[in-house]
């Protein structure tokens, strides 16, 4: 039997934008699916305020048509709201199981996920700890580094800068050999990223965006970029084990999947490798295998680059991909024969449950 959905979007983070579109993508395609064949029925839905932290919950309106979307959004958006760990409380009695579009800090950085832990709430939050991992680029690129031989697997050269080493930077930054790529160690969507051709003569802005990314994050990344192609493979982790989804390359004309090319990307710029692709098949054993190391629970994207040597560099992790309807991970889906609504359907009767573990309270006699 089917549990009943629910969805929680919107968030603390600047990806707030990103949230809305999934959650908005995700309606509007189970609206468009008859309702005869429908897996699922969607309970409530949960917004939680970027302005003050509160959670809206609004019982979902069957009979909602596509021209009545936009003014329900709106009246979502609207609503008051209650304190987060009073909501999931809620959620958790009522036996929902939610499906969280949470992107960003907060929402996929281990915070939420620890409060659906302690709450008892069933969905796609996952684990708190391989959230936050994952969020962290440096160490879950360190994670990466130390699961394969650099023959299979190579990590782009990086250095972890703290605020009190803004006097290094440019020191650090001017021993790289290839161009640079200065970014933010926990935000999404390539937010606060630039790339660099000549970090000498670039210095003002690398210390200028560096005190950017300090005002959101507790530490950015100086990385060599890797000249190529950037390629990203998602995968879905059911109980049976992981599968993984269709290989997309990134054609942008800059060659660098900055935030502007995120923003501004097509789908004739995400071209989907055929299945009998050498390079897909490689990208797609290696992420099953870091999806499997890591212990994904739902979903999980991954990004790389590829150079013109068909090395193969690990960039970063998306925990919780986008779901909007020209993201990625959606054309992932569509060529793999799934919608979002499939999506939903199978990560709630088949996906890896994330049970939380007792906690040792007493001495065990070992040691």
């Amino acid at each position: 039997m089917h549990p009943d959905v629910s969805l929680i979007f919107g968030g603390l983070s600047s990806d707030y934008e990103t949230s809305v579109s999934s959650f908005s993508n995700i309606i509007s395609s189970y609206i468009a699916t008859p309702v005869a064949k429908r897996p699922f029925s969607i309970k409530n839905i949960y917004h939680l305020s970027p302005t003050n932290g509160l959670v809206s919950t609004s019982a979902f309106p069957g009979g909602l048509t596509i021209s009545e979307l936009q003014d329900y959004l709106l009246e979502i958006l609207s609503s008051k709201g209650a304190k987060l760990y009073s909501a999931f409380d809620k959620m958790a009695s009522r036996g929902e199981y939610v499906v969280n579009l949470l992107h960003g800090q907060f929402g996929e950085d281990g915070g939420v996920q620890t409060l659906a832990a302690l709450s008892g709430l069933t969905g796609t939050f996952g684990d708190p700890c391989v959230a936050s991992l994952t969020k962290n680029k440096f160490a879950m690129s360190s994670f990466v580094s130390a699961l394969f031989s650099a023959e299979i697997v190579r990590v782009p050269k990086t250095h972890l800068i703290k605020p009190q080493q803004m006097h290094d930077a440019i020191r650090i930054s001017s021993s790289f050999r290839r161009p640079i790529v200065v970014k933010p160690n926990s935000l999404g969507s390539s937010q606060l990223t630039a790339l660099f051709q000549d970090a000498l003569s670039s210095k003002e802005k690398i210390v200028h965006l560096l005190g950017s990314i300090f005002e959101y994050d507790s530490a950015a990344l100086l990385q060599e970029f890797i000249p190529g192609s950037e390629y990203s493979c998602g995968c879905l982790v059911g109980s049976s084990g992981v599968i993984p989804l269709p290989v997309v390359k990134i054609e942008a004309p800059s060659c660098f999947f900055g935030p502007y090319e995120k923003r501004t990307i097509t789908l004739q710029q995400q071209k989907v490798l055929d299945r009998d692709d050498p390079m897909g098949a490689i990208l797609k054993s290696i992420s099953t295998m870091i999806a499997s190391a890591v212990g994904i629970c739902n979903t999980v994207r991954f990004d790389f680059r590829i150079t013109d040597h068909s090395e193969v560099y690990f960039l970063e992790c998306n925990y919780i991909p986008a779901l909007g309807g020209d993201n990625i991970f959606n054309q992932m889906l569509h060529h793999h024969g799934m919608t979002v609504i499939d999506l939903i359907s199978f990560t709630a009767l088949n996906s890896k449950p994330y049970a939380r573990k007792a906690h040792l309270t007493h001495d065990t006699g070992w040691g």
